[in-house]
């Protein structure tokens, strides 16, 4: 039996690169890397104010559509998830207040405006801001009649709880995150108005 001639294995040749090259090569990334921040920041710059202001519009939309007013007065207060809290005046009387909250949803964060009556109860909801999915958690969110079944409802029998309890919001089949997310936004605006009315009194 014959042996097979094997070739010997040649060394693989070791790669120089030219340290001029290498220095050249990360100057210029560098510069693309500048060169992109500086237009990222410049474009920033100039739709943040845009969309700030978009934002601002909507939620005063959402205040007059919760708990239509002559007036709101914003309020100071400090509550958690609260980002603000208006007093609110029709022919200079007041009638209630407007709420405007964070909560979680499936997605991210949930942006809400609530508007609550003086006896405490549910005038209102809108969800300005969401990043839900599409055809579940919109089903919630972006449904006026879904969200108009907390009208009415408040702290009297407990906090609102979904689908359960005697205070209970039902919420879409599907979409039960969503549906609890929206209902802890209710929640907490109960709860800083009855703060804020506790205090004033």
């Amino acid at each position: 039996m014959s042996k097979e001639n094997t070739a010997p294995v040649q060394p693989k040749a070791k790669v120089e690169l030219d340290p001029r090259f290498t220095a050249k090569l990360t100057l210029t990334l560098l510069g693309i890397c500048a060169v992109v921040a500086l237009l990222l920041g410049v474009v920033n710059s100039v739709t943040k104010p845009i969309i700030e202001e978009f934002q601002a519009e909507k939620t005063a939309a959402a205040m007059g559509q919760v708990l239509p007013a002559d007036e709101y007065q914003k309020v100071e207060i400090t509550y958690p998830n609260v980002t603000a809290l208006h007093r609110a005046l029709s022919g200079g009387e007041e009638i209630g207040y407007v709420v405007e909250v964070t909560s979680s949803g499936f997605g991210g964060t949930l942006s809400m405006v609530v508007g609550v009556d003086m006896d405490g109860a549910v005038t209102g909801v809108s969800v300005t801001d969401n990043s839900e999915t599409a055809n579940i958690g919109t089903k919630v969110v972006n449904d006026q009649t879904v969200l108009d079944r907390f009208i009415g409802m408040s702290h009297a029998d407990g906090e609102i709880t979904v689908n359960s309890g005697s205070n209970r919001f039902d919420g879409v089949s599907g979409a039960t995150v969503s549906s609890k997310g929206v209902t802890a936004g209710v929640n907490t605006a109960l709860a800083a108005v009855a703060e804020q009315k506790g205090g004033e009194a």
